[in-house]
């Protein structure tokens, strides 16, 4: 295999269930150059880590005819996929992401595209059963493959040491997945008590608390940080101690970042998008269930000797 094209819709989180089995996929196939379809300003994240080669943004026209039933893929489309020796697509629902159904990649001449289409009824996380499935079909394929936790890490070339620095991001895309402002803005101080310091992160999806935390004196050591770019947030997350926030895409990146997560959840989220890594999940029918003291609790455990 020289080249494969690998589709992934979606936001960050959407993604970075992913990130599992592309790194099998890199692993397995190591003289095979990764070609992504997925949305840029996320994907671009896994280029820089050098999961893949190449990123091609979801929003190009050119992708639309593949996921329309109503008309056939253009030849000259049908053509350029040719030149790939593989194509291979995870979708978390038939009718998900942002081109609508998945059906419509072709049958190209002796390569079968291998699409990966999430089952509730598995009862294993989205990421679990995408990488089972990769890995099904690189064992096919005899090629070596590699443990799960071997590959969830985000890779990064730069080393971090852990020292007593915390994030908190309090947001999430639907405000019903949001755990209380002002039980975050406790944890900043309960935090501080124990010596850590930190930064709460906001991004595009959180104006709407731009107002309440405009207004809010955080504890010595620590500071607000809005909208701060990927990589930086990569960064932080990677250096710091703990990870506190809801179910969003920022709580994977911190998973994949290797961080200490804490994720709070609706229960009927909880099985399909836990995150992997060094994640405890905290959760209740509402979130507003989860009290403070859990957190709490679950932190000291962590820092207990021999935890």
């Amino acid at each position: 295999m020289r080249a494969a094209l690998l589709f992934r819709l979606g936001g960050l989180g959407d993604l970075l269930v992913a990130l599992p089995s592309l790194n099998l996929l890199r692993k397995s196939f190591p003289e095979l150059s990764l070609h992504l379809v997925g949305r840029a300003a996320y994907g671009g994240l896994l280029r820089e880590a050098g999961v893949v080669d190449d990123l091609f943004p979801a929003a190009e026209a050119r992708w639309a005819p593949l996921f329309d039933s109503s008309n056939p893929v253009p030849e000259e489309l049908d053509r350029w996929l040719s030149r790939y020796d593989l194509i291979m697509g995870w979708f978390h629902s038939k009718t998900g992401g942002m081109l609508g159904t998945h059906h419509r990649v072709p049958e190209l001449r002796e390569v079968s595209p291998k699409l990966f289409v999430y089952d509730p009824a598995s009862r294993v996380s989205v990421s679990r059963y995408f990488f089972d499935g990769t890995a099904e079909f690189i064992r096919e394929k005899g090629r070596p493959v590699f443990s799960f936790e071997e590959c969830c890490s985000l890779p990064s070339a730069e080393t971090h040491s852990r020292g007593k620095s915390v994030v908190i991001h309090p947001g999430s895309g639907s405000p019903r997945k949001c755990w209380p402002l002002d039980r975050f803005f406790a944890l900043t101080r309960f935090f501080q008590h124990l010596g850590f310091f930190g930064a709460v992160v906001t991004g595009e999806a959180e104006e709407r608390l731009e107002e309440e935390i405009q207004h809010v004196s955080l504890p010595p050591g620590w500071r607000w940080r809005r909208c701060p770019p990927l990589r930086e947030l990569a960064f932080l997350l990677r250096s710091a101690a703990f990870y506190i926030g809801n179910d969003s895409g920022v709580t994977h990146l911190a998973a994949a970042c290797g961080t200490n997560v804490i994720a709070i959840f609706r229960k009927e989220m909880e099985t399909a998008w836990k995150p992997f890594g060094m994640t405890t999940v905290l959760s209740a029918d509402e979130v507003e269930q989860i009290v403070v003291e859990d957190v709490m609790a679950v932190i000291d455990q962590i820092l207990q000797p021999g935890s």
